[in-house]
């Protein structure tokens, strides 16, 4: 019996899920003697006789093209094919209504409007910031984006706050640092809450709300929206 492989063809339950999603690669299978090599983003790669990759709760990270290599056990043939999966940030609607360039604080800081709103590659930090200020310098906001990203235009979507604004290797793309200076004190925002991004004529949007700073010692719960000027 003839042990080799003639052909492998790879499809995907979803070639566009979104961040959470799951999805599935296939390849077919001509005979049980078949061996999967896989690679694909990420550093992923496996040797399997199983003819699927499944991504049960898919992250950025998992986002690229995934290959496949088919050889026999018995036979030095092989079959080789690729699939590239494109995975999506969430798009959510911030769920709080809050006027452009406004910041609020629920005990801490006065309400300010942020008269200078701008986005920078920032090398000390080596990200990409958004950065919102009124005429006096006040609040000092500022959004990091990953700095493993680069100095590249941050895309809309849903990004997840962490507690630091040094980044790892192991962060997602849509990870992001939030801080702001209140009388010289620095505020942080807690981790795993929601920042929406999006563009407004080309012009970068950052929107939080009910976002949760400590300093260490107090806690204050803020909202904001800001637009590039």
């Amino acid at each position: 019996m003839n042990n080799c492989p003639s052909s492998v063809t790879l499809s995907a339950t979803n070639v566009a899920p979104t961040i959470g999603d799951a999805f599935t690669i296939t390849a077919n299978k001509e005979s049980d003697f078949d061996i999967f090599y896989w690679s694909g983003p990420a550093g992923y790669f496996e040797t399997s006789n199983s003819n699927e990759v499944a991504i049960t709760d898919a992250k950025y990270s998992n986002r690229g093209w995934y290959y496949c290599t088919k050889a026999g056990s018995e036979c030095s043939t092989t079959a080789q094919d690729s699939i590239f999966v494109d995975v999506k940030l969430k798009q959510e609607a911030a769920p709080c209504n809050i006027t452009n360039n406004f910041f609020s604080s629920s005990n801490l800081v006065y309400d300010i409007t942020l008269t200078s709103v701008t986005k920078h590659f920032d090398p000390t930090w080596n990200a990409v910031g958004v950065y919102g200020r009124d005429a006096y310098g006040r609040p000092s906001l500022q959004v990091l984006f990953n700095s493993y990203n680069g100095n590249v235009e941050p895309l809309d979507g849903v990004y997840i706050t962490k507690d630091a604004s040094v980044f790892d290797v192991t962060d997602e793309y849509n990870v992001v640092s939030v801080s702001f200076l209140y009388n010289s004190d620095y505020f942080h925002c807690h981790p795993d809450q929601k920042v929406y991004v999006s563009h407004v004529n080309g012009k970068i949007q950052v929107t939080f709300c009910d976002m949760v700073f400590s300093d260490g010692t107090y806690l204050t719960t803020c909202k904001a929206k800001m637009t590039e000027l």
